[in-house]
């Protein structure tokens, strides 16, 4: 695995967040928040082990942090050329996941703030979020083997709810989470597609309405896959439930983030890099990679995999890339997406949109 400190974001704000603690999978759970369950790793991957007792350490700090990330000198000038941004969150939600989507939601609009006030005045950007799972524990026609509608997580919501194809459907934007600790309720975007528009009147309620995506996932968490099926070309044509998402002359910048131990995902690395480098017309420097993974010392439980195989495929986008730690507090996960911002104002100067 390739040391790196947590760091964080640039010219957008964004994250995706997945806990540290759970019932599922193997994993250690830590009152059922994350975030501080283990302290953020040094630039060689070690961690000093300490963290809140809840987890969290504070969104008030997390919130001011977010907040004055508008001071962060970014390089970005009105005359650059990247206008287009879209932004896909992959957002774990198995079990251990109530925590660290409060504090997301908690710190979206400082960072909402940043994105607004750092890119060119009349940039235009997409920003979707995608779970971990088709359909998760709770698909009450055709529960998973070993599970059932009846499952903790499996809230009344869910179980006398009728939902639309594309809500069951991988990679697809999400827009009415379901069960426990989701927002239990439809997303009401304005411009009627399974994710933000730049006209949307209120971007932190309807972020916040999406990114509670709840915890009633599939314990076998699996970003990638989830990614490579939001950014495939028949999710985002015609009919398809992304429909008009993914842009050709847009910088893309991928988040996401994960706690599973485990190997869940399909193929590897060099399959999902390029996959997401043909789905941007072969341009690599069209992309920005931010993960959030348990692949440091003291962060979780297990051995290997424990995240490596996340932090090889970040790795693969160089300078675009960018590793943190899971097991952060709050205060690290506002400078994981602080360092992200000047990422991404790198990234969209020096972005040349096809044609």
């Amino acid at each position: 695995m390739k040391g790196s400190t947590i760091v964080g974001l640039a010219t957008s704000g964004w994250l995706g967040l997945a806990g540290c603690g759970g019932s599922d999978g193997g994993r250690v759970s830590d009152s059922g928040s994350g975030i501080a369950s283990v302290s953020a790793g040094t630039a060689d991957g070690s961690g000093t082990g300490s963290g809140s007792a809840d987890g969290l350490d504070s969104l008030d700090s997390l919130d001011d942090g977010a907040t004055n990330m508008t001071g962060v000198d970014d390089g970005i000038t009105p005359d650059d050329g990247c206008k287009k941004v879209d932004f896909l969150f992959v957002i774990d939600n198995s079990v251990s996941m109530e925590g660290e989507q409060a504090a997301l939601v908690g710190a979206f609009p400082g960072f909402m703030d940043t994105i607004q006030s750092t890119l060119p005045p009349d940039s235009d950007y997409h920003v979707m979020v995608a779970d971990t799972d088709a359909w998760g524990r709770c698909n009450t026609a055709n529960p998973w083997t070993g599970h059932s509608p009846d499952h903790s997580t499996c809230n009344g919501y869910i179980e006398q709810t009728v939902f639309d194809e594309c809500d069951q459907v991988m990679g697809a934007g999400v827009v009415h989470p379901a069960g426990e600790f989701a927002s239990n309720t439809p997303c009401q975007l304005q411009g009627g597609h399974r994710y933000i528009e730049a006209s949307e009147p209120d971007l932190g309620a309807a972020f916040s309405c999406m990114a509670q995506v709840g915890t009633a996932g599939h314990p076998s968490e699996r970003p990638m896959d989830a990614m490579v099926a939001a950014l495939a070309p028949g999710i985002n044509g015609p009919g398809g439930c992304n429909e008009g998402f993914l842009r050709d002359d847009a910088l893309l910048v991928v988040t996401f983030m994960s706690d599973d131990p485990n190997y869940e995902d399909a193929d590897g690395p060099q399959p999902w890099y390029d996959a997401v480098v043909q789905y941007k017309l072969g341009d690599p420097t069209a992309i920005v990679v931010l993960g959030l993974t348990p692949a440091w010392e003291d962060c979780g439980s297990g051995g290997p995999p424990k995240g490596e195989h996340w932090a090889e495929f970040i790795a693969m986008f160089g300078d675009h890339g960018i590793h943190g730690n899971v097991c952060g507090t709050a205060q690290e996960y506002v400078d994981f997406f602080q360092m992200a911002v000047s990422t991404i104002g790198d990234a969209c100067n020096e972005y040349v949109p096809p044609g």
